[in-house]
């Protein structure tokens, strides 16, 4: 457990008040896999019986959030979503989200940076948190928008979404500091790729304990990225992380990508494995190559299901 005394050096940007996950059962459509052959345009692929979409996966999230957390929606004052695949470039995914809400005019933009969009949307949102502002927070991704290119697999690709209510600090917990970054370094020979993002996730973890006043042996839980196992597992080694401090199930969460981190929080939350008072640091990494890390001191945050 942390050092109270020390944990307390910190003081929390904004608190999590709530998070929702919308994850469609088996028994929701697919979305039918187009390829170059049969691409006829963005048009095509949003429509409804062509299974789910980005913007009505993250919608969903939005209510379930707004629920945990028992806010108003005239409260709302910011929408931010991080994903790597909206239906249309414009309007964005969290205008679509607004105007499904039936929400006023209020901000509302994307954030798009690869595995690593959601502490990215998050990096971003939480600076705006004020006293009577709310952000809410999306991070949501589906297949309506993969197309198999000539040579690649047909398989399936997760479709989900989580959101998170992000207010004014309310007695200290909440997100302690947030980092994100990328590199424009040209990739090395053999596994030069991974190497650049298991430096990046060091940067990035060094920079946001130094912002939060923390040592990493005072973080209780480390959520990895879950899209990029062999990297987390890299670093962890490097950094002399216990294996039962990291939580890393690729199999569950490596698919969701932008609603991986949430919907991990959500589940550990469900199932008791974060407690009031704990450190947690939240990792995300991935093409570009880009990387971004959150460190939270965990509340007794409310989470719901859509």
């Amino acid at each position: 457990m942390p050092s109270l005394a020390h944990a307390r050096q910190a003081v929390a940007l904004g608190s999590i008040a709530g998070i929702g996950v919308n994850r469609p059962g088996a028994d929701v459509a697919l979305a039918r896999r187009v390829s170059g052959t049969d691409l006829t345009g963005v048009s095509y692929r949003v429509q409804a019986q062509h299974g789910v979409s980005t913007a009505s996966l993250a919608a969903g999230a939005a209510r379930a959030a707004l629920r945990a957390a028992n806010a108003e929606l005239a409260t709302v004052g910011m929408i931010v979503v991080g994903t790597s695949s909206p239906d249309v470039l414009w309007p964005s995914t969290a205008c679509l989200v607004q105007n499904e809400l039936k929400l006023p005019m209020v901000a509302a933009f994307d954030l798009y940076a690869a595995q690593a969009s959601l502490l990215t949307a998050l990096d971003v949102g939480i600076r705006y948190v004020g006293a009577s502002t709310t952000v809410l927070l999306i991070g949501a991704d589906s297949d309506n928008q993969l197309v198999d290119l000539p040579g690649q697999g047909r398989n399936v690709r997760g479709r989900a979404a989580a959101a998170a209510v992000l207010r004014a600090v309310n007695g200290g917990s909440g997100v302690l500091a947030t980092v994100s970054g990328g590199s424009a370094r040209p990739a090395r020979p053999g596994n030069g790729d991974r190497r650049t993002l298991v430096e990046g996730v060091g940067e990035a973890v060094t920079g946001c304990l130094t912002k939060a006043g923390l040592r990493l042996d005072e973080v209780d839980l480390v959520v990895g990225d879950q899209s990029s196992p062999e990297v987390m597992q890299d670093w962890s080694r490097q950094a002399g992380l216990a294996s039962n401090r990291l939580l890393l199930d690729p199999s569950q969460y490596g698919a969701l990508l932008a609603a991986a981190p949430l919907t991990a929080l959500h589940d550990g939350a469900v199932a008791g494995r974060l407690q009031d008072g704990m450190i947690v640091l939240v990792l995300e990494c991935g093409s570009g190559p880009v990387w971004a890390a959150a460190c939270l001191r965990w509340q007794k945050t409310r989470v719901d299901q859509w």
